[in-house]
């Protein structure tokens, strides 16, 4: 066994300072799979829904859960990706990464955990669209040097296999899938990538999630947030979008001996007219 992830996401969330509404629209509930011992961190990425001219954006996160003794306010956490305002006539979409929040805490199978987001600042007139997914530890725990470095923010040393594709759906869609050789033994941390490929639409909200699966006995569910970018506003020609990714730590021990295959799917929040890009590298270890 090892960490698994689940993702929960929502189209427009964030509407009013103060108060948080409940992210839904997949996963309302997350329920934690059999075998859990501990909440070992939370992914999200979370971009806006639509842009206003003139308009901050700035949002934080909550985690609430009776299983957990989580009570409302005990886990809330700011957003590290904000925005400013807008340009009336023309303004690029703002693209996000998707970011790691270290927890740990003791949970058990069957637990619920629910999220909702609030913005913070000044009142917005945008809402936000996100996917934020639960990491939680099942079955022996992982390599201390692993855990040290998820819990910092960090991730391993290690070597990568990767992969592409590309989607303009909300279909689940299969991208490339990536081998991992015979020599390596565990499955630490993931790139995953995603960015439009085509000029910015003012009503199109580019986000989604990455789902693996593998050969590997007993691997899912493994669900993590993509990067993502927001519409733009006004006329989007000439202007790019550029991102940075950092790899997002998980962890799943496969043995040595064996090749075996991992192959992502992605899941868009919602349908673009150009086919988005992906890509990813799963970092792995001897």
């Amino acid at each position: 066994m090892g960490v698994y992830s689940i993702i929960a996401n929502d189209a427009s969330v964030g509407t009013t300072i103060g108060s948080f509404d409940a992210i839904d629209t997949r996963n309302g509930d997350i329920r934690l799979r059999d075998g859990t011992s501990r909440v070992v961190g939370i992914s999200y990425c979370a971009v806006r829904a639509a842009q206003t001219a003139g308009t901050a954006m700035m949002a934080r996160l909550r985690m609430t859960s009776a299983d957990l003794g989580l009570a409302a306010g005990v886990a809330d956490f700011a957003l590290k990706s904000v925005s400013g305002a807008g340009i009336a006539t023309t303004s690029m979409g703002f693209s996000v990464p998707a970011h790691w929040i270290p927890i740990d805490k003791a949970a058990g199978q069957g637990n619920i955990v629910n999220f909702s987001l609030s913005q913070m600042g000044i009142e917005p007139a945008d809402n936000y669209a996100i996917q934020v997914g639960l990491s939680h530890l099942a079955g022996d725990s992982p390599p201390p040097p692993w855990f040290v470095a998820s819990m910092s923010g960090g991730t391993l040393p290690h070597f990568a296999v990767s992969s592409n594709g590309s989607s303009t759906t909300t279909a689940r869609t299969s991208l490339l899938a990536a081998t991992i050789p015979s020599t390596f033994s565990q499955l630490v941390s993931g790139t995953f990538l995603h960015t439009p490929d085509a000029a910015l639409a003012t009503t199109e909200v580019h986000s989604s999630f990455i789902e693996l699966t593998s050969t590997i006995g007993d691997f899912e569910p493994q669900e993590y947030p993509t990067s993502g970018t927001s519409p733009g506003l006004g006329t989007a020609a000439a202007i790019g979008v550029w991102i940075e990714q950092d790899p997002l730590p998980l962890y799943f021990r496969k043995g040595k001996g064996s090749t075996q295959t991992v192959t992502p799917f992605v899941t868009g929040l919602a349908t673009v007219t150009g086919a988005d890009a992906y890509g990813y590298d799963i970092g792995i270890v001897e």
